[in-house]
């Protein structure tokens, strides 16, 4: 048999925010603001400054504009118009919310003395909020809320009640929200997925902020359990909530649900004009809907569908264009292919199911001490694991996964070897990392092929069980090194590495990486 070896960096299932692809994007786009920006309104310089504090580069010379521009508009006693009040208030929190103090508290009193009577914000002279500027004003309060900086409750549970009257019957948002009656929506006019991304991302943040939105907090509600209980996460620990909120928690979920089922059916991500600007939304609205479903997909589709059409539209320079000119569209692009909102918010639903799935249907198992769900785990059998995969199968994967439950892979034939290989190349995350363990436990050698696929893919969990499986079954304990935190390049180099040693091994044997 020949040696298939694809090459020693394949891509297996799309694309994450540390893959090479995206990074030279990154790198590219940042080259051009460096070379060739002249923005000079105070939001694009805190957009652009913002990019380099996400990259880590907080000395950077544009964050020191930005800061000289947010000082400079202190002292003129301007907060400019909304969009650049929040951008504001987001660069000063991120920057430094304690050593610029006196900037930051002046946006955001701006912020507050212009958010309109029904609760949006908007144009000044117009009686209707706009989705698009509300979006600005729920993302610099949530991020200075992040930074200790103390904020209003009755400010976020009047823009939640804003955004739940204005939606469209349909579940979307217009770009002016039209007010209607509690329980009678109204409809809205020019309806785009980037208005929804945008109010759907505001929603999301109001009830991060009250306490709503927590690991499987629709499948807490789906199973009508208490509110008290909770599901334990470290984020329960470290992210206090706005006390006093008097927001209706299940007319929020209902409005969420009803906005993820418009998205389900319209999402696109190319749109007729700010694509890159709704690509940042998008992306918010997507790292938060993910806490709120407990899902962790390394690779979601929508993220892989925005690389590729930015990797398709990126100009020469590293630059893009798509309505808000080219620094902010490039900067807008970049905040969305680093997962801004993702790193904002910290490791996505720590603590909760692995992929949304923490509460079974069968609660029979089920205790409430001291206020928490405790659920016992028997010990998981492989055999149940195969075939059709329903959300209690997933939910004992996730067990597995957390060292929950055992793994029993019994007596093992080859039916059950193919359909075992066949998921670790599928599109269920947690499926993919049971499979690889079971495959290791057999200590079969042949079963390396698929665990080197398994090594080289972007799923950071996935590789770290391949690199234990591969250690076990060639009791090569040490392997080639591979910590359980590893950029993508020391992967790849580990990666060529047991390639090479099973080549060695097994010579007229078939390896396919991609």
């Amino acid at each position: 048999m020949v040696l298939l070896f694809a090459c020693a960096v394949p891509r297996a299932h799309g694309y994450t925010k540390e893959s090479p692809e995206v990074r030279a994007m990154v790198d590219k786009a940042k080259k051009f603001l460096e070379d060739k920006s002249e923005e000079q309104r105070l939001g694009g310089r805190c957009l652009i400054g913002l990019v380099f504090i996400k990259e880590g580069e907080k000395n950077h010379r544009f964050v020191k504009e930005a800061i000289e521009e947010c000082q400079k508009a202190v002292g003129e006693g301007n907060a400019g118009d909304v969009y650049s009040n929040g951008l504001a208030i987001i660069f000063l929190s991120d920057l430094d919310a304690n050593t610029y103090k006196k900037e930051l508290q002046f946006f955001m009193d701006a912020m507050l003395r212009r958010q309109k009577q029904h609760g949006g914000w908007g144009y000044d002279g117009r009686e209707t909020g706009d989705t698009s500027q509300s979006q600005y004003g729920c993302l610099g309060f949530w991020e200075a809320y992040q930074h200790s900086v103390s904020i209003n409750t009755g400010s976020i549970d009047r823009v939640a009640r804003w955004l739940i009257n204005t939606q469209d019957p349909s579940g979307a948002w217009g770009y002016q929200g039209v007010v209607g009656a509690p329980g009678q929506l109204k409809e809205q006019s020019e309806i785009t997925c980037s208005m929804v991304s945008a109010a759907m991302g505001s929603l999301l943040i109001c009830a991060d902020l009250i306490g709503i939105l927590e690991p499987s907090a629709k499948a807490k509600e789906k199973n009508n359990l208490p509110a008290q209980i909770i599901i334990k996460s470290d984020r329960n620990a470290s992210r206090p909530r706005l006390s006093g909120s008097t927001i209706n928690r299940e007319q929020l979920l209902q409005a969420v649900e009803r906005g993820d089922a418009w998205m389900d059916k319209h999402y696109e991500v190319k749109i007729e004009r700010y694509t890159s600007y709704y690509l940042y939304a998008l992306e918010r609205y997507k790292s938060l809907q993910a806490v709120l479903d407990g899902s962790k997909d390394p690779e979601p589709e929508w993220y892989n569908n925005g690389v590729r059409y930015l990797m398709e539209t990126q100009g020469e320079d590293g630059s893009w264009e798509t309505g808000c000119g080219f620094e902010c569209d490039t900067a807008f692009s970049i905040l969305f292919l680093i997962r801004s909102m993702e790193t904002a918010y910290g490791k996505l639903g720590e603590g909760a199911a692995f992929a949304g799935r923490g509460i079974p249907r069968d609660l029979k198992n089920a205790k409430i001490r001291g206020g928490q769900l405790v659920i016992s785990k028997p010990k998981a059998n492989l055999v149940d694991f195969l075939g059709d995969l329903d959300d209690d199968k997933l939910a004992e994967m996730d067990d597995v996964i957390a060292g929950n439950s055992p793994l029993d892979i019994g007596e093992v034939d080859e039916k059950s070897i193919r359909q075992l290989r066949q998921m670790v190349r599928g599109d269920q995350p947690a499926a993919r990392i049971v499979a690889v363990k079971a495959l290791a436990q057999t200590g079969d050698f042949e079963q390396v092929p698929t665990l080197l696929y398994a090594l080289a893919h972007p799923d950071p969990r996935l590789a770290i069980e391949a690199r234990d499986g591969l250690r076990f079954i060639s009791r090569r304990f040490e392997g080639f090194g591979l910590k359980d935190k590893f950029t993508r390049e020391e992967q790849l180099e580990v990666v060529d590495k047991w390639v090479k040693w099973y080549q060695g091994v097994r010579p007229d044997s078939a390896v396919v990486l991609d």
